[in-house]
């Protein structure tokens, strides 16, 4: 499209009253127009002459009247400028140059910003460009009103709720000693980029009145009008800008992370301090300031989340004291008080990890430096930034690539590289170039509000749960509630009688099951479908079918009360998916006909791969609906049967008329889904009115925080929580030990070592794992505890550990290691197909070498993750001991490498690497397996293996 003058309407390029230079067209004309600019600007210097002379109160200018100060030249130039802009982006001019409804604040100003006056702004910035001796002879030309009246405004730094004329609006970003980093806020102005803020920058008032600033008035996150731009050696700095008026708050209560980072109490906010350090866990109360913060799709992509910004503060004694006696200690003392202050602050330490933006920069990054391997992505970041902030779990987008999930960091101040996972649709052939990369803020529920126990009705489940959980009561098994004041020390709850549940034997309807089921799962179906206590806790070991227990007694509660809902979280998508494939299987067998349906919004659907995906995911029966509406299998009118034609195909999370037709027509009764995926749909939580039971399958993994929030929805519902009371919780690098004990807790070791609600106990262990695996890992991980293993095998011992020393350098040792492995497979699969063999490794760093010893060898190999749902005759843990010496392995993930195998488990690696590694929450070592696996005498030299091997070898030869 060629541009040119007579495609625009001038009254629209300049004011209404201003010349028209494209409308020239003598000499004459063009000497009258040159007069009568000379003439404005002179009259209106001369009239602000006169307004200063009689102290009438200075004002910002308009557009127009900053349009009509410039010289002719400069009118010219901005004019072009502006025709250029416009023509390139196509845009419609608004009839007036100046706004013509009043804004007030930072973020009204922000949000009614539009395209035109971002180009009028670039415009302007033609005119700033000129020569500095240029511009120092037009300074010198202006009228005394735009001259600092004063060297330092005399206390606070003029603050405006109004701006006018030509400006951009940027937001300081980073803080430097002699000068400060200011970035666009709008998309529009993203190619102007970062400006800098110095000692010769000056603030204007919202008269008018200019002042020199001082840096260390302005705080991060503020949100100025830059008024004019210089660009000196190559730079851009802002010489005058107007500082709009701040949000600060008084009496703010916000706790300290582990990464020593604020987290705002009520909001789940994660600050900066302006006075650092604070030390973590500590409670603090104090004034913070909070920046706007503008989401919205013409948002600069440069511009990093402004965070708030703690200004002064002192600790709050009193909280900090709960703090101190919080969680099995004998000097905690219950109070509803003390309850309401520590689910406040744990939903929102929370809120602050699921956002997850810790660090809230963009990184350019040379996507030369960003590598993949088996689907992993490595990362080289720049060290400070990732120095706590950058955690497994953590989301991350690579501009103009994709999304990832962190897996993997090493636990320092100084490391360099992050693994992450890609997710959704990932291009990687876009991986070229300098990428931005960045943390993304994920959508999460409000955090509980201070005050809310107040609320509750009395007596209903949900508030017992609640005030047990805090230790002020506790529920008994013949329904008899027992008041405590605190957590009972270890030594007095020895005396407690443990509350266990009358053990019920299957009745004829579970029967019906293609799953004959133990007495203790029968226990727990009949305890939540008869719903006569407030809450049952499944305490079940590995592979004990915990999972299948849920389904079912979510399946005979629905049948058992038609028309009612029943809910069920897992902790992730992995959970989802297995808790579906089980009630798949249940239904295999005929009998129950219930609706159910796991929901999931279609965003992260769309992230998930095929193999995450199963049949009863809303997106899949939501398009299986419109389908049927649109063959005619329900009584709906044309419009709609119309309406499912024109939105097939194109479902997404906005629309909420079909998820109520869904319900209403389809009404399915059991509902599965994480937390959040519930919770944040509003939409569904009206739909959601008949909850009779929730049940949380792998409650140990599940935050105590979503049982709370739970309970506030659904305080009248009958509660489950099914899980193994030895495993790990889950955790967050970000949080200190206080706020995972407030947020994430202990649902299952609180409430069976504390004795707090009714316990159904199993110690049966399935799956076709070898028993004297079983009692390998009773031994290590379940001491007080009996387990049962069903599956026999000749084999001993059934564990063997193939101790392997080699000191110096790792490459060598791995190197070593992994020829060993090799013939070690070579010589299994001479008496078995490979596909009954497992090669697992637990760090990144060994995929590659697996990869290459492995491909196209029918061999199951790779990382433990790779391992879900997978089991194999014979596994083989290939160690990296030393790589988790600092941070050890989880007892979850301990015992479920060790049930990948069903006969016989090899480990590969040094015991003394084994022995030096971090023991688990549970204060248990891999020394402890060792010991054990040496007492059966299966541990044995490595390297005399590998001699062994290569004489079988040759002897077969010969």
């Amino acid at each position: 499209m060629e541009s040119s003058d007579d495609e625009f309407d001038n009254e629209n390029l300049l004011p209404p009253d201003s010349p028209e230079p494209s409308a020239l067209s003598d000499a004459n004309d063009e000497k009258e127009y040159e007069k009568k600019t000379l003439d404005d600007v002179t009259n209106l210097a001369s009239a602000l002459g006169a307004i200063e002379a009689e102290s009438v109160p200075k004002r910002q200018l308009t557009m127009m009247e900053e349009i009509k100060r410039l010289s002719e030249e400069n009118a010219r130039m901005y004019q072009e400028k502006l025709v250029e802009l416009i023509a390139l982006h196509k845009i419609d001019l608004s009839p007036s140059t100046d706004a013509t409804t009043q804004l007030t604040g930072a973020l009204e100003h922000i949000s009614a910003y539009t395209k035109e006056q971002s180009f009028r702004f670039l415009a302007m910035t033609e005119v700033w460009r000129q020569p500095s001796e240029d511009a120092e002879k037009q300074d010198a030309e202006k009228p005394d009103a735009v001259k600092p009246d004063a060297e330092k405004y005399p206390i606070e730094p003029p603050l405006v709720d109004t701006v006018a004329g030509h400006y951009a609006i940027y937001q300081i970003t980073r803080l430097g000693i002699s000068y400060l980093t200011a970035t666009p806020v709008h998309e529009s102005l993203k190619n102007i980029g970062k400006a800098q803020i110095d000692s010769d920058s000056i603030i204007l008032s919202d008269n008018g009145s200019c002042y020199r600033i001082a840096m260390t008035d302005l705080l991060l996150g503020d949100t100025i009008a830059v008024k004019e731009l210089g660009f000196e050696f190559g730079k851009k700095v802002v010489r005058k800008f107007c500082l709009f008026k701040r949000k600060i708050l008084e009496n703010q209560i916000f706790n300290i992370g582990r990464n020593l980072r604020p987290v705002i109490l009520g909001s789940g906010e994660v600050g900066v301090a302006k006075n650092p350090p604070y030390t973590s866990g500590t409670t603090h109360i104090g004034e913070i300031f909070f920046p706007v913060n503008w989401m919205d799709p013409n948002r600069n992509l440069y511009l990093p989340i402004a965070q708030p910004v703690v200004l002064k503060s002192e600790k709050e004694k009193n909280l900090n004291n709960v703090k101190q006696f919080y969680l099995q200690t004998r000097n905690y003392k219950y109070s509803p008080q003390n309850l309401d202050y520590l689910v406040a602050m744990g939903s929102s330490a929370i809120t602050a990890a699921r956002i997850g933006v810790f660090d809230s920069n963009r990184y350019s990054i040379d996507a030369s430096r960003i590598t993949s391997d088996n689907g992993i992505l490595k990362l080289h970041i720049p060290a400070p930034a990732t120095s706590r902030t950058w955690v497994p779990g953590t989301r991350i987008a690579i501009e103009g690539v994709g999304q990832a999930v962190i897996t993997f960091c090493p636990e320092n101040n100084k490391f360099a590289v992050i693994f992450a996972r890609p997710i959704g649709n990932f291009n990687y052939a876009s991986l070229t170039g300098y990428r931005l990369v960045y943390q993304v803020a994920m959508e999460t529920t409000t955090p509980i509000q201070q005050g809310f126990f107040e609320t509750m009705e009395d007596g209903t489940n949900g508030k017992k749960i609640i005030q047990s959980l805090f230790g002020g009561l506790s529920i008994g098994v013949d329904g008899k509630d027992q008041e405590r004041s605190g957590f009972i020390c270890r030594e007095e709850m020895k005396d407690v009688q443990f509350p266990e549940c009358l053990q019920i034997t299957p009745s004829d309807n579970l029967a019906t099951y293609p799953i004959t089921l133990d007495t203790s799962q029968s226990t727990y179906i009949q305890q939540i479908v008869t719903r006569a206590l407030p809450i049952t806790v499944g305490s079940f070991p590995i592979l004990s079918g915990k999972t299948t227990t849920v389904v079912i007694a979510a399946l005979e509660s629905a049948k058992a009360h038609p028309g009612t809902q029943h809910l069920i979280y897992v902790p992730d998508d992995q959970g989802a998916q297995v808790l579906v494939d089980r009630l798949q299987s249940v239904l295999a067998g005929g009998g129950s006909k219930v609706r159910a349906l796991r929901m999931i919004n279609f965003s992260d659907w769309k992230n998930l791969t095929p193999m995450e995906r199963t049949c009863l995911d809303y997106p899949v029966l939501l398009r299986k609906f419109l389908q049927d509406i649109i063959d005619g299998m329900y009584d709906l009118d044309e419009d709609t049967k119309e309406s499912a034609k024109l939105y097939f195909g194109k479902e997404t999370d906005e629309d909420t008329f079909w998820l109520n037709l869904y319900f209403s027509l389809v009404s399915p009764q059991i509902i599965i889904g994480k937390f959040e995926s519930i919770f944040l749909n509003s939409t569904l939580l009206k739909l959601l009115d008949k909850v009779t039971t929730i049940q949380l399958d792998d409650a140990d993994q599940i935050p105590q925080h979503d049982l709370i929030q739970a309970c506030i929805q659904y305080p009248h519902a009958t509660y489950g929580l099914m899980g193994d009371s030895m495993k790990d919780r889950p955790s967050h690098l970000s949080m200190s030990g206080f706020q995972e004990s407030a947020a994430i807790g202990w649902l299952m070791e609180l409430s069976v070592n504390w004795k707090l609600f009714p316990i159904v106990t199993s110690n049966n262990v399935y799956g076709g794992v070898n028993k004297k695996i079983v009692d390998v890992i009773g031994k290590v991980y379940y001491k007080d505890r009996q387990l049962v293993g069903r599956s026999h095998s000749s084999v001993t011992p059934a564990v063997k550990i193939l101790n392997h020393h080699m000191p110096g350098d790792t490459q060598a040792k791995n190197a070593r290691e992994l020829e060993l492995l090799v013939k070690l497979v070579k010589k299994l699969t001479g008496d078995r197909p490979p596909s009954e063999i497992g090669v697992l490794c637990f760090t990144h760093k060994q995929l590659p070498m697996l990869h290459q010893a492995f491909q196209d060898s029918g061999v199951h190999y790779g990382h433990y993750e790779a391992f879900q749902g997978v089991q194999t005759e014979i596994l083989i843990i290939w160690g990296g001991f030393h790589s988790v010496k600092e941070t050890g392995l989880t007892m979850n993930v301990s015992t479920f490498m060790l049930t990948r195998g069903k006969q016989t488990v090899y480990v590969l690696g040094s015991t003394q690497e084994m022995k030096n590694m971090k023991s688990d929450r549970n204060g248990v070592k891999w020394d402890a397996l060792v010991k054990v696996v040496k007492a059966n005498r299966g541990v044995v030299d490595a390297e005399v293996v590998f001699l062994l091997l290569i004489l079988i070898g040759f002897f077969r030869i010969f």
